[in-house]
C-alpha cells in the first residue's frame, strides 16, 4: 500500500445491485417525514411496495444522496430527514426537478469511499471500456480501502455506477419505465454502442449557479478564494463532479458573483487571473435561493 495515502473505509455493494429508481426518492422522503420515519425494515418494506434488497438499496440512496441523516439506535441505523431533505421536501417533494437533481449528484459524487465518488474525482479517463474501468476501480481500492475487495465487488459497484449515469443516444427512453435511473438525466456519461466504450461529456443543459457555488464552497479547503483552475480540478470541485469545462466555470462564476454579490460572491481579477470568493454555506442554503430564483422567473 503507498504509505503516502491513508487508507479509508469504502462502501462496497451498498446499493445492493439497484440504481436511484423513479419515484423512489419521493417515497423515501414521504416515509422520512411520516410518524413511523424510515428504517430499511419489513414493515417500511410492505408500506412502500418494495422487496426487502430494495428497501436496503433505497435507505442506502436516501443517505448517499444527502435527503437523510443516520441516527443509531442501538445496532440499528434509522434515518431522519435532513436540512436538505426538508427543502427538497418542501420545493419538489417527488424529486424530479432538474435543479434538484443536480444538487444530489452533488452529494452522490461527494461521498468519499464510494464508487460514485471515485469515478467522478479521481478516474479521470474521459473514453473507457467497461474492463478497464473496474480494473481502475479495483486498483484503486485496493491501495486505499482498509478492506480488500473482491472483483466482483468492484465489478456490481461499476456497473451500478454506469447504470446510473450512461445515456445510451440510440436508444429511446420510454418515460414510462420506472427501472432508468433519473441521473441519467444530467447526461454526464455517454454509451456509444458501435464501439462499446463510454465517454465522460460535458452537460448539455446549464448547471444551476447555486450548485456550481455549492461545489466551489466545498472544495475550498477553508481558502478564501479559488482559481478558475483549481475549481475545474480539485476534488468535489465543479469541474469534477459536474464535468464543466474551464469556460463553463467561468461563466458560472461570472454569473454567481452577478446574482448572489449581495450574499457575498465575488469573481475579482487578482494578479493574473480571476478568483472566486464564495461564503461558507450549506448545500442546503443553496438549494433553498436555486429554487426562490426560479419561482421569481416563472
Amino acid at each position: 500500500m503507498n504509505q503516502t495515502l491513508k487508507p479509508i473505509r469504502m462502501e462496497f455493494g451498498r446499493h445492493e445491485t439497484f440504481t436511484i429508481r423513479h419515484g423512489w426518492l419521493g417515497k423515501g422522503l414521504e416515509r422520512l417525514g411520516s410518524p413511523e420515519g424510515f428504517a430499511a425494515d419489513t414493515a417500511t418494506a410492505d408500506k412502500l411496495g418494495l422487496g426487502s434488497r430494495m428497501v436496503r438499496s433505497l435507505a442506502y440512496w436516501l443517505e448517499a444522496s444527502g435527503l437523510a441523516d443516520v441516527v443509531m439506535e442501538g445496532r440499528s441505523r434509522r434515518l431522519n430527514m435532513s436540512d436538505i431533505g426538508r427543502v427538497i421536501d418542501a420545493n419538489d417533494a417527488y424529486v424530479e426537478y432538474p435543479g434538484t437533481l443536480w444538487f444530489l449528484q452533488l452529494a452522490i459524487a461527494s461521498r468519499d469511499g464510494s464508487a460514485p465518488a471515485w469515478f467522478f474525482n479521481d478516474y479521470l479517463e474521459r473514453s473507457f471500456e467497461r474492463a478497464a474501468c473496474v480494473e481502475a476501480f479495483l486498483r484503486y481500492a485496493k491501495q486505499r480501502a482498509t478492506k480488500t475487495p473482491t472483483l466482483q465487488s468492484t465489478q456490481r459497484d461499476v456497473a451500478n455506477v454506469l447504470a446510473s449515469y450512461a445515456y445510451n443516444p440510440t436508444e429511446a427512453q420510454d418515460p414510462e419505465d420506472g427501472t432508468i435511473c433519473p441521473l441519467i438525466e444530467l447526461r454526464l456519461v455517454t454509451y456509444h454502442r458501435d464501439t462499446r466504450r463510454f465517454e465522460k461529456v460535458r452537460p448539455v443543459d446549464p448547471v444551476p449557479i447555486e450548485a456550481v457555488l455549492a461545489a466551489a464552497s466545498s472544495c475550498s479547503n477553508g481558502e478564501e478564494t479559488l482559481s478558475v483552475m483549481d475549481l475545474a480540478s480539485r476534488r468535489h470541485g465543479p469541474g469534477r463532479l459536474f464535468g464543466l469545462s474551464p469556460e463553463m466555470i467561468d461563466r458560472a462564476a461570472q454569473e454567481g458573483a452577478r446574482i448572489y454579490a449581495k450574499s457575498g460572491v465575488t469573481y475579482v481579477l487578482l494578479g493574473a487571473e480571476r478568483r472566486l470568493s464564495v461564503p461558507n454555506r450549506p448545500p442546503a442554503w443553496w438549494l433553498e435561493r436555486h429554487y426562490r430564483r426560479i419561482e421569481r422567473q416563472a
